[in-house]
């Protein structure tokens, strides 16, 4: 089929003209970093203050039995060169035992930490959902996603620190 001039140009304009009322109905996209809202925010910073008192404690007591195998082990190298194989199969026993509550304790705040990292996460996203979910409507974004999933987004389109305002916002009022 051939065009004559008049009928190229009729369809460069209605390509220019159909391509610019398509673009200007582009959908908005939001994106949304979630580690940087658990860093920065007041509940995130709030989060992380309860897991480095556990730690702490956690320091604390472990500290203290390091110090009590240290001593029972200095204790069991003296009573080697003059004790009993009595004496020192009850020191050996008394050290494996010791051990055991220093390994169980070890794991104990290890779970300890994972439950209330887990906890605090999830009450924390489900928080923010009715904020996004808010911000989205108002917005009128199509899609918001969480950073982490996008391989590539442009600046402009990083709400996390309004997401962070708003959110610190509804803390405070708590």
């Amino acid at each position: 089929m051939r065009l004559g001039i008049k009928g190229l140009v009729a369809v460069i304009a209605l390509l220019l003209w159909g391509g610019t009322a398509l673009g200007a109905d582009v959908a908005k996209i939001g994106v949304v970093d979630f580690q940087r809202v658990l860093k920065e925010s007041r509940a995130g910073r709030e989060a992380a203050e309860v897991l480095r008192t556990k730690q702490s404690e956690r320091t604390s007591e472990l500290g203290r039995l390091k110090t009590r195998i240290g001593s029972l082990q200095a204790s069991l190298e003296s009573l080697e060169l003059s004790a009993t194989t009595r004496d020192i199969s009850e020191k050996r026993q008394e050290l494996e035992k010791l051990m055991g509550v220093f390994k169980a304790s070890d794991q104990k705040y290890s779970r300890l930490f994972q439950e209330i990292n887990r906890r605090q996460t999830e009450k924390i996203r489900k928080e923010l959902g009715g904020i996004i979910e808010s911000l989205g409507r108002k917005g009128g974004y199509l899609l918001i996603v969480e950073k982490k999933e996008v391989l590539y987004a442009p600046a402009s389109m990083d709400m996390t620190d309004r997401l962070i305002g708003l959110y610190d916002e509804r803390y405070e009022k708590r």
